[in-house]
């Protein structure tokens, strides 16, 4: 009888440190040589330093539900650790927040494949995990780790190698403001000249992106994109422009911000992949600016600009 009680107070311990962390009902796992580019332009990277261009370097990642995980509170999420915890086995790691899943339902959570094998101690062939908890270090309240959620139960934490590969600068200039993460998906702004939407190249971030074909179209109008953009404040801001040079040679063309301030740019050849460029210290005012993707060479593939 002592011994019967003993194991149920065990089990109201254990599940009272498990109450505060979510059930996923499904924790799958993705990344590796064998699934494509799956570990590159990762969602996060635009909104945190932790997170790199290709994450094939950190040993432990996850990918959260896009229906957790968007551009509206991706600042919650992305860069910050999760902790998870596998009642089956009672493994339990630290991982990094990296990307967010589209085939995922709400609360279920692909990781890394090093992580997959970790938790599941070795388990790769189950795919499927049903029996993992997680919650957010610092994040939002529905998500947070409570303070009975003791860091030290992670028993790998979160592995980053050092290599220039990794490296990535995106924090603002001193003296230039942040505008919280704007978005400005260009397939949406207006096209004149020799510019289309376009779908063919992988991994692109809202339901399109621009091609521009010749600088100037056949009635000689110079090809460009321009959007809208709202801004509470003036002052300086860093954007970042997500663009593909497939050509075998660099193209110029250029950034202009309310047709004054001319960034021209020499964007160098990525293949088939897509690069991001940081302009650090761009101008705009208070109220609506116009930003634009002007021809100088064409030749080239757009996705957005991002206001940091």
């Amino acid at each position: 009888m002592k011994f019967i009680n003993l194991v149920n107070l065990s089990l109201l311990a254990l599940s009272s440190v498990k109450a505060s962390m979510y059930h996923a009902s499904r924790i799958t796992y993705y990344g590796g040589s064998s699934d494509g580019d799956s570990e590159k332009n990762p969602f996060c990277e635009d909104y945190s330093d932790r997170v790199p261009h290709d994450v094939g370097d950190i040993d432990y990642y996850v990918a959260l539900s896009s229906e957790v995980l968007s551009k509206s509170n991706a600042r919650e999420f992305c860069g910050k650790k999760i902790r998870l915890s596998n009642a089956e086995n009672g493994r339990s790691l630290t991982a990094l927040v990296v990307d967010k899943c589209g085939s995922c339902d709400y609360g279920d959570v692909d990781l890394s494949r090093k992580a997959f094998k970790y938790i599941s101690n070795d388990q790769m062939s189950k795919g499927v995990l049903k029996q993992v908890s997680w919650c957010i270090e610092g994040g939002p309240s529905k998500f947070a780790c409570s303070s009975s959620d003791s860091s030290s139960s992670s028993n790998k934490k979160t592995t980053k190698k050092t290599t220039k590969k990794t490296t990535k600068t995106t924090k603002t200039t001193k003296n230039s403001r942040s505008a919280g993460g704007v978005y400005i998906e260009l397939e949406k702004g207006t096209r004149y000249g020799d510019v289309s939407k376009a779908t063919s190249i992988k991994y692109y971030s809202g339901s399109a992106y621009v091609y521009i074909d010749d600088a100037e179209s056949s009635s000689g109008s110079r090809s460009r994109v321009a959007a809208k953009v709202n801004l509470s404040k003036s002052g300086k801001y860093d954007i970042v422009v997500k663009y593909n040079n497939s050509s075998s040679k660099c193209r110029e063309n250029r950034i202009i911000i309310n047709d004054s301030n001319v960034y021209r740019i020499n964007f160098g050849k990525t293949g088939s992949d897509w690069k991001k460029l940081t302009i650090k210290g761009v101008p705009f005012k208070s109220g609506q600016n116009i930003i634009e993707v002007r021809a100088t060479d064409g030749k080239m593939s757009f996705d957005y600009i991002y206001i940091l």
